[in-house]
Parts: structure tokens; sequence; C-alpha cells
């Protein structure tokens, strides 16, 4: 993430080659990229469709800040709040972050939603969850890829295909001047050179810019997020790590929408400006309070435009919908052996396609714990 390592120059042009400029700069720009790659499938933000902004500014502590967007409708738009709240209503399981799984002739398992954020709050393995951890024999990510940084720098260029412009064209041949100046101006607020982003694919250029930078900048600065707790201490402790993605497979279910949609979500992701850390803010507030079911109606009321896309449904089934149904299938061997710890993104745990209910489906009883 040092931007030091950057190639400095001016953008590409149409008639240089993705190979030519890879050749160029692949060692040391794709290196570089790999340290944003633990973000990529790791954010709610991502699975949300981009909801944040590209213009959030670090403070002297590179830490974020941010008002929760609840408390504030609450005070000054009850009518939204009451939409919010409504739809979350209607969504199974959307209370609770730590499930117990249990049936007969197995041991225990547990499910724990994770939130892909650089926060102490949130990064922690203590109480019921960490003696469920520390007693688990297996445990169970949704990527070990993406938590390596090899491994994710070699995943774009074996997947450059889905994940960059392969034919010497830009983003600069697909927006307009001011989105491009919006853009220009996120990215390079995240030490990305704009010569880089112009080559990328959209929704990898959104999954970058809606991070706030604060964010970035709490990562790079090492700051545990759970997911890479979980997995780091299992590795040091020697249990069993198991990955129920790969990075292919999160690639393609991204890369498989049409390119309109996501570049309609990286230019609605560009205006955001600094509501990004207050969504980011309610989101971590929601997730502490257990209230999961909440985020994806908050989402579509501060994206209005995204969440009423005709691929909007499209986009849910194939990140969320479909994701859910390959974890399920993949983490059953699992609970069947018992004594399995499985820590997955919270948004895939509610819901009547989530892995409460598929748990549930599959003959386990299935309870909150905290």
């Amino acid at each position: 993430g040092n931007p030091c390592l950057w190639p400095r120059e001016s953008p590409m042009h149409s008639e240089t080659t993705l190979t030519e400029f890879l050749d160029r700069h692949a060692e040391r720009a794709m290196l570089a990229l790999a340290g944003l790659m633990t973000a990529f499938f790791l954010s709610f933000l991502l699975v949300l469709g981009q909801a944040a902004g590209a213009h959030a500014q670090e403070t002297a502590q590179g830490s974020c800040s941010g008002d929760n967007l609840i408390a504030r409708y609450a005070a000054e738009d009850p009518e939204k709040l009451a939409k919010i709240e409504a739809e979350a209503g209607t969504e199974a399981n959307g209370k609770g972050t730590f499930w117990k799984i249990e049936k007969d002739g197995a041991a225990p398992s547990f499910l724990l939603g994770t939130m892909h954020m650089a926060d102490s709050r949130i990064a922690r393995l203590d109480g019921a969850r960490g003696e469920a951890f520390d007693a688990a024999q297996t445990i169970v990510v949704e990527n070990i890829e993406a938590l390596d940084q090899a491994q994710a720098s070699a995943a774009m260029l074996e997947f450059k295909d889905m994940t960059l412009y392969t034919d010497g064209s830009t983003l600069a041949d697909r927006l307009d001047g001011e989105t491009l100046a919006l853009l220009r101006e996120a990215v390079e607020e995240r030490s990305i050179p704009f010569s880089v982003a112009q080559v990328m694919q959209p929704w990898l250029v959104a999954t970058m810019v809606a991070l706030p930078a604060c964010e970035l900048a709490e990562k790079r600065a090492g700051k545990p997020v759970l997911d890479g707790l979980i997995a780091n201490r299992a590795k040091a402790e020697g249990k069993n790590l198991i990955g129920l993605e790969t990075i292919g497979e999160q690639f393609g279910a991204m890369a498989a929408l049409p390119e309109d949609f996501h570049l309609e979500a990286l230019k609605e992701t560009l205006k955001m400006g600094d509501l990004a850390e207050d969504v980011m803010e309610t989101m971590k507030q929601l997730y502490l309070s257990g209230d999961i079911g909440m985020i994806l109606p908050l989402t579509k009321v501060v994206t209005p435009k995204s969440s009423a896309s005709e691929d909007y449904e499209d986009f849910k089934d194939r990140l969320i919908t479909t994701r859910n149904r390959h974890m399920a299938e993949r983490a059953l061997v699992h609970l069947e052996e018992g004594n399995a710890f499985i820590a997955v993104g919270a948004l895939h745990l509610p819901g009547e396609t989530g892995l409460v209910a598929a748990f549930r489906n599959a003959g386990y009883t299935v309870s909150p714990v905290e």
C-alpha cells in the first residue's frame, strides 16, 4: 500500500496494450494492489452495491469517524427510518451475529457473522465466540486466498479478463469528464495511480473507492480485521483452516453482471461524498447491536438509483443468494464432522436463503448465542 511503489506516468493510451502495461508495471503495481485485495469481498460495502462514497477524509490519526444515520433519521426523517424498519421486519433471522449449530450425533458447531472492517469493536475473539473458537478443531472462512497478499496478487493476473480491460480500452472511453475527475480524485486519495485505475473493470474500481480512504488507511496500518484475525489465529494454533470460496469464483460473480450496471454503481458511489463514513459507521452500529437485517434496507435508502436498477435483484442473487447456497453446501460436511467454527460476512446469515435457514433446512438446530 506504499504510494512509492506505484508507477508514476500519464494514463494509458488506447494504443498501449495491457500486456505492455503489465510487462512494465505488473510486479510493483499488482503487489501494491494486493494490499487492497483483502478488502475485496471482505467488505459490507462491496456486497451492498457500493453503498459508500469517495471523499471521506482521513483524520490525523487515520481513524474513521461518522454519524449513525439511524439516529439521524429518527430525529430528522422518521418516515425513512420506518421504511428501513418495515423492510427489516420481514427478514428472517435478521437479528443476531453468533449462532450455535446442533444435531444429534455431532459435536456442536458455531456460525459467526463477521464485518470486514478494521475496528477494534468488531475484530475481537472473546467471550462466547472466543470460547467456541478455542474449542473448535476446524475453522471455516469465506476465502483463504484473499487473505494472502501473494495469492491475491497472482489472482489479479490469472483472472485479468474479469478484473481488467484487455482490449486496449479504458474507463476513459466509458465515463464522462465529470465522473473521470471524481474518479481521479478518489483513487489518488487512496494512493492508487489514475493510470492503473483506468484499466480496471468498473466493479473493481468501485470496490476500492467504496471504502473510505480512512478505512483503507486503517487496513494499511495493520489494524486487525475480524476475518484475518480468525484465519491468522487458526494458522498459528494449528487448526484446520478451510475456505468456502475461491477468488476466481468471487471475481466471476461480479464480472457476470452487466457492465452498464457496474458503471452506474461506480458513478453513484463517486457522487456519495462524505456520506461514506456515516454509512460505514451506521453499518458498524447495526452489526454491534445485532441488527443485520437492517443493513440492506439501509443501503437501498442511501443508494436509491442502484437499488432501483433492473439488475439489482440479479446483483443480490449472484452476490448473496447464489453464494449462500454454495457456502452452505460446502460447510455441511464440516458440520457433519462437528466442532467447527464458521465465520462469514454477516449478510450471508439472514433471510430465507441465508446460512441460518440453510442449516436448519439441513436438519440442524440453529440458535442465537449473542
